[in-house]
């Protein structure tokens, strides 16, 4: 969508990437795996525990597999391979499907190999931003605005898993089906649910083996980049939002986690403002583009699986808002950007009509 493709992107769910193996050896990372996989479900987690040990093994274990998402009736499956080495994750993601791509992280910093076109873009992202990952935020934060219903057994990729349900707790954000292994809490499984319970978006490992041996080999690019093109992003310069001229109503339960200025393309001649929020779980990203508004004839809407868009002309601007929430939760966050003055005018007009 013309949102703007920018937009669009900065919310979508990117897998994962990794460079190198670290210092920890593989055979000892196999040993504890194993070590894991042996141990039995502890009998009686609290709903905190759960999600805590998910988020934890997302990022601490080391594994490989194969993962196949569903989303707004397209297929994709990709190869990861993921380690840890005592302090950092590293990671390894190979797209199987389409145009060939693969993208290498350490932390938080990624390669974004495109053999096809001979160029590696750096990047930096957050760590816990896609699948098997569960959100960054604080359990005792999720539980607000979620409550998780513990279920029954399922085996996925062979491997047994504990039924766990986020429902929401409002209309503002979707709930999630999720299926974590017994023995390390691994997810092996997840669908984001709306509200008749049907599946928008489903990930699921249909291969995995936890704990086993890395080899060095596992972890490094496919290909050679010696010659290719080398890009490296912008980084997003923080902003007080306060201070921009804007001012955002975010829905209930969530929190700013960042206001940026950033560009919204290659050729864009002025800087953006972009406002992160998320709940825990789910986050969305406004975009307010000065001196784009007429780029756009009228209010527009989007929705592919779980990801929602809604972008409308306030003044001269483009306000663009996207994230995995329903339709009604973007719409509402569009509709509160206003010029700040502007609010402070209405509040001043309140004022003066009070009777006295």
């Amino acid at each position: 969508m013309r949102v703007t493709s920018k937009a669009a992107r900065c919310l979508r769910r990117v897998p994962s990437a990794i460079v190198a193996l670290g210092l920890v050896s593989a055979a000892s990372a196999w040993a504890q795996g194993s070590a894991a996989r042996a141990a039995s479900e502890p009998p009686e987690r609290t709903e905190a525990q759960w999600l805590q040990a998910i988020q934890s093994a997302a990022e601490r274990l080391s594994y490989t597999g194969t993962i196949v998402y569903h989303r707004a009736g397209a297929v994709q499956s990709s190869r990861v391979v993921h380690f840890f080495d005592g302090s950092v994750s590293h990671e390894r993601l190979q797209l199987l499907d389409g145009k060939r791509r693969e993208y290498v992280r350490r932390g938080a910093e990624v390669q974004c190999l495109y053999p096809d076109s001979r160029r590696v873009r750096f990047e930096r992202r957050p760590e816990q931003e896609s699948f098997p990952a569960l959100g960054a935020g604080a359990p005792a934060e999720i539980l607000q605005r979620y409550k998780l219903v513990v279920g029954g057994i399922e085996r996925v990729a062979g491997l047994e898993c504990r039924v766990l349900v986020l429902e929401p707790r409002d209309s503002l954000r979707y709930g999630h089906w999720l299926c974590a292994d017994r023995a390390t809490a691994l997810l092996l499984k997840a669908q984001t649910l709306n509200e008749r319970q049907e599946p928008l978006e489903h990930m699921a490992f249909v291969d995995l083996r936890i704990g086993e041996r890395l080899e060095r080999s596992q972890l490094k690019p496919s290909w050679s980049t010696e010659g290719w093109t080398i890009e490296r992003s912008v980084e997003p310069q923080p902003v007080d939002l306060d201070k921009t001229g804007w001012r955002v109503t975010a829905p209930d339960g969530f929190r700013k986690l960042r206001s940026v200025e950033r560009k919204m393309g290659a050729e864009a001649d002025r800087p953006a403002l972009q406002v992160v929020y998320s709940d825990g779980l789910a986050s969305l990203s406004v975009f307010i583009e000065p001196g784009a508004g007429s780029m756009l004839a009228h209010e527009l809407t989007h929705s592919q699986g779980p990801v929602s868009g809604f972008t409308r002309r306030v003044g001269d601007a483009l306000v663009t808002v996207i994230g995995e929430v329903p339709p009604g939760t973007v719409r509402s966050v569009a509709l509160s950007v206003a010029p700040a003055d502007a609010g402070r005018a209405a509040s001043a007009a309140g004022e003066s009509a009070r009777p006295r």
